[in-house]
């Protein structure tokens, strides 16, 4: 697995550190640390000694109990400070705080990776005491941005998804049955936009819309407007800004089109 290097200045303990971290991924969530020695072709010694290091470092997080290892904290950071220095996040920014400006409420925009959206671009209306998102989040069957992935991607991958996804209750309203959740997508479809009626936290409603690769068809991630239940019911919001937002995810579509050919 290792990189044949003879570089003077390339460091071989540092690539066996980044190694454990690669190691993580969607079938691997959780590894062990004979796991870890096994799959580097290490001794357990020096693996341990890479993944405390690590674990000081909050890159990996260790169970105190089972002593299994998932990546840290650190790791999201990392990535999500990649995120802010993405051609595309400073192409969208402007277009997201324009739209803020005028209308003043919470939107919330999202990369997909695999089954899980990665938080790209928020702002926060004045006087939000709502549920902050997570920086990665994989309900995506309760969310407004998730609904509206899922209505882009073929049968096929709807699939697949749900070999690997739980549908599991966030809140009492959680659509939590397949063929329930088939029906809804197929609403978001024909208006063009998704909802979630405290779905994914209690007290918080959204709409949100995909944004796609106009050149290959392909969903990218999703954007939505975020409100408490108090401000105003959900069919006044989707009366109100559904337009708006449709609007938003198109002119960001255009960049995302741009942006990845």
């Amino acid at each position: 697995m290792g990189v044949d290097s003879k570089d003077q200045y390339f460091s071989k303990t540092l690539e066996k550190g980044l190694l454990v971290l690669s190691l993580f991924d969607r079938d691997h969530t959780r590894l062990s640390l004979s796991q870890i020695s096994r799959m580097i072709g290490i001794n357990k010694t020096s693996a341990y000694r890479l993944v405390n290091t690590l674990v000081s470092l909050g890159y990996i997080n260790k169970n105190s109990r089972s002593k299994a290892l998932r990546l840290g904290v650190n790791t999201l950071v990392l990535g999500y400070n990649f995120l802010h220095g993405f051609e595309l996040l400073q192409a969208a920014k402007p277009l997201i705080d324009e739209t803020f400006s005028k209308w003043k409420m919470t939107i919330d925009s999202a990369l997909l990776s695999g089954l899980e959206l990665l938080a790209l671009y928020r702002r926060e209306a004045p006087g939000t005491v709502f549920f902050r998102h997570p920086l990665v989040s994989r309900d995506l069957h309760a969310r407004a941005m998730g609904k509206a992935v899922l209505s882009q991607i073929s049968s096929e991958e709807f699939d697949q998804v749900f070999e690997t996804m739980p549908l599991s209750a966030c809140t009492q309203k959680t659509i939590t049955d397949r063929d329930c959740l088939a029906a809804e997508l197929e609403g978001v479809r024909s208006r063009g936009y998704s909802v979630n009626n405290e779905e994914y936290v209690p007290g918080l409603v959204s709409i949100g819309a995909p944004l796609m690769n106009y050149q290959n068809g392909r969903v990218m991630g999703a954007i939505s407007f975020d409100f408490a239940s108090a401000e105003a019911p959900l069919n006044v919001i989707e009366r109100k800004y559904s337009s708006v937002l449709i609007k938003l995810a198109k002119d960001l579509s255009e960049i995302i089109t741009i942006t990845e050919n």
